[in-house]
């Protein structure tokens, strides 16, 4: 155990005992500490709790820190759009416009004759909705449509009332909170992968993803159709002045002015590949439902400024709008979420009806019913199920220190005599562990060391491969 996990240890109870609504930062090793996030750099964070003032605690240590405001899901039925950049970093917008080579999503707020028609059948009194015609039809930043609407209601229409407001006329990127401001970033078309529409409806995101795998090297311009998604391919130039209009230019080397709205699936842009990536620090999730892969965030009295790997600087008045500093991104990898290399013997002319035909070598986060992954009394979000005469490798980098699971054999088999063996080497032949698993063993956990290794290859063997046979990885991940 570390020196840094003995220090959690010691003080972990005490600090949750002097604080309330404090900030919750919780590490790899499982220890929790309650306290106030004090500042944040390339290499930890610095934390203050009951029994130290400026505790430093190392990234590669740290699994979460939660500031305590909780994401504000979008208001019932309404539409957004999701715009992610080319680091994964996502934003739901609920409004945008591409004027020359900028993308503008600037949150606007308009209170129009369908507004009032929303407010009102929210029940709002019609006292407040005839002192809200003073601002009809006229657009305003959130901070000056907040000092109009708490001009004309009183303090205490204005605290029933303002969060409902805000809901219906943004016209751009979602609110948040009541009283807190949206943030702010600039946006070129180089900075960004895509542009769903729809992406409130899980249909659309399915349909968004299947055609994303078969997307080609191009700029797409994407039409939903009651068949499904269907594009343009081409290159997506810029737009013009209003935003409404792109200028696209086609395979065959043609230019087209394309209307925005029509591209009534989204937008795809196909960027090339960068030559140099920053490191990644952490996941920052905001209270409005963006999530920022960052390689870099500062903390002030000024509010929280988070630089994604991209580059994209995104400027948030306040920390209360910040929910979540997720650090297991760089500091541990789940095998269910890596794709290894597959190998699986051919069976021979004299074997085929003795063994198994393996169409499924391995299954990522379930069994091969499809039921949850279970040992013992235990279900797993995450894992793998592996069948026998399967060998995994996967490419871990040489960056972690320490491998993790917990295995044993699938339990639906009514045969309590099935065992297979379970070998887990590195890429040179060195053998990590190598153990024959019983289906009616106990489940065991596993820790294996493995600083300096690049690639570690699983191997399930059994002298009766049957499906009966398939090994359980529980939560298996490397860390660092």
């Amino acid at each position: 155990m570390s020196f840094l996990c003995r220090v959690l240890f010691a003080i972990s109870l005490a600090s949750i005992a002097s604080f309330t609504n404090a900030d919750s930062l919780s590490t790899i090793a499982g220890k929790q500490l309650t306290g106030e996030l004090v500042a944040v750099d390339g290499q930890g964070v610095t934390f203050s709790t009951s029994e130290i003032a400026q505790l430093k605690v190392p990234a590669k240590e740290i699994h979460l820190i939660d500031l305590g405001h909780p994401i504000v899901p979008p208001p019932k039925d309404t539409k957004y759009n999701e715009l992610e950049l080319t680091d994964g970093s996502t934003f739901r917008i609920a409004k945008f416009a591409i004027k020359g080579k900028k993308i503008a999503t600037e949150a606007g707020f308009k209170l129009t004759d369908q507004v009032f028609v929303a407010l009102k059948s929210e029940k709002m009194p019609e006292s407040v909705l005839t002192k809200l015609t003073a601002l009809k039809n006229k657009e305003f930043s959130r901070d000056d449509f907040e000092k109009e609407i708490n001009t004309l209601l009183n303090a205490d229409e204005a605290k029933q009332f303002q969060r409902l407001i805000l809901n219906h006329a943004a016209t751009d990127i979602l609110p948040g909170p009541s009283g807190l401001a949206v943030p702010t970033y600039e946006l070129t078309l180089g900075a960004v992968f895509s542009i769903m529409r729809g992406a409130e409806d899980n249909k659309n995101r399915d349909a968004w993803k299947k055609m994303l795998a078969n997307r080609g090297k191009r700029d797409l311009y994407v039409i939903r159709e009651a068949e499904g998604l269907n594009f343009v391919s081409g290159t997506i130039l810029n737009g013009n002045e209003t935003g409404d209009i792109l200028t696209f230019e086609k395979e065959d080397g043609a230019k087209a002015e394309l209307r925005l709205s029509r591209a009534t699936g989204g937008l795809v842009f196909a960027q090339p590949q960068p030559t140099q990536i920053a490191s990644t620090l952490c996941k920052v999730f905001d209270v409005f439902g963006n999530v920022l892969v960052a390689q870099s965030l500062e903390i002030s009295s000024a509010g929280v400024v988070v630089t994604t790997v991209n580059g994209v600087v995104v400027k948030y008045p306040s920390s209360k709008a910040i929910s979540k500093l997720d650090y297991s991104q760089g500091n541990v990898a789940y095998l269910s979420d890596l794709d290894p290399q597959v190998e699986v013997p051919e069976i021979g002319v004299d074997e085929k009806g003795l063994r198994l035909n393996v169409t499924a070598p391995f299954i990522k986060n379930r069994g091969l019913s499809n039921e949850p992954l279970k040992l013992g009394s235990e279900v797993f979000p995450r894992g793998l199920s592996i069948a026998p005469d399967s060998k995994l490798t996967f490419n871990i980098g040489g960056d972690y220190r320490e491998f993790k699971a917990v295995v044993g054999m699938q339990e639906n088999s009514p045969d309590a005599d099935l065992e297979a063996r379970l070998t887990i080497e590195t890429e040179e032949g060195r053998i990590l562990f190598s153990e024959v698993l019983k289906r009616k063993d106990k489940p065991k956990s596993v820790g294996l060391d493995v600083k300096g290794v690049k690639q570690i290859r699983v191997i399930v063997e059994a002298d009766l491969p049957v499906n009966g046979n398939r090994v359980i990885l529980a939560d298996a991940r490397v860390q660092k």
